[in-house]
């Protein structure tokens, strides 16, 4: 077998000690010749490749690049999902925060109803009942029948007011517990910040926003929107 010189692959000559093309000292084997170097490596050396033996660097290029992929592809799908208190609906979104934000407790927390003014073309409610009994009920008197309301307090410090009914199965009663509001009857549930759907059948249709005014102690709604109100199915 021939030997070649282990550092520059060059071919050497028997009990030589040092190679002559690069003056390595040579590696011994147990018979006190210098070690055989595989053909292979030989070639890799002299074309100055890596070493066809060493498959260890593709590899780990290769779990290297498909790592850097799967976690490119999970931040999308995951910037892709929606997320609570980034979705639901425009007219809360519009909506300023005026009051101290509100931490209603994991037990229900049930509508309190509560009587309302209706003059110079606006709905009136107290600020402060509100603020006191935290998830009040109330009613408006149009000309096709008494339209059902409702109004609370986001944990962002808005004030929402809003159809009481969930369309679907016709229900007017709701409640919260924690940050969810929640149909009693069909029990769909909605992001109490933003009323967009988390889970239930009812999801597409959360008691419809409606805008308010803040002046002193006094929500005002428009009566005209209320009056005008039909039902989004």
């Amino acid at each position: 077998m021939a030997n070649f010189c282990t550092q520059c692959g060059n071919p050497i000559q028997p009990a030589t000690r040092f190679c002559t093309a690069c003056g390595a000292q040579l590696q011994r084997d147990g018979s006190g010749e210098p070690a055989p170097v595989a053909f292979a490596e030989k070639r890799a050396r002299v074309l100055g490749e890596a070493p066809t033996g060493n498959s260890r660097a593709p590899r780990a290029i290769f779990f290297g690049l498909a790592g850097l992929l799967a976690l490119f592809g999970g931040l999308t799908f995951f910037n892709s999902m929606p997320e609570r208190g980034n979705a639901g609906n425009a007219v809360i979104a519009a909506q300023p925060a005026v009051v101290q934000p509100a931490a209603y407790p994991g037990t229900a927390t049930n509508m309190v109803p509560i009587p309302v003014a209706v003059a110079n073309g606006s709905i009136t409610l107290p600020l402060d009942q509100v603020q006191a009994k935290r998830f009040v009920a109330f009613e408006y008197a149009s000309a096709r029948g008494p339209i059902p309301l409702l109004a609370y307090i986001t944990g962002e410090g808005k004030v929402v007011t809003a159809v009481s009914m969930c369309e679907p199965c016709n229900s007017t009663r709701f409640h919260i517990k924690g940050d969810d509001l929640i149909c009693n009857s069909c029990g769909t549930t909605w992001e109490l910040d933003n009323l967009a759907g988390l889970s239930g059948a009812c999801q597409d249709y959360p008691p419809d926003a409606v805008p308010n005014a803040i002046v002193g102690n006094e929500i005002r709604i428009e009566e005209a929107v209320v009056a005008a109100w039909t039902p989004r199915q």
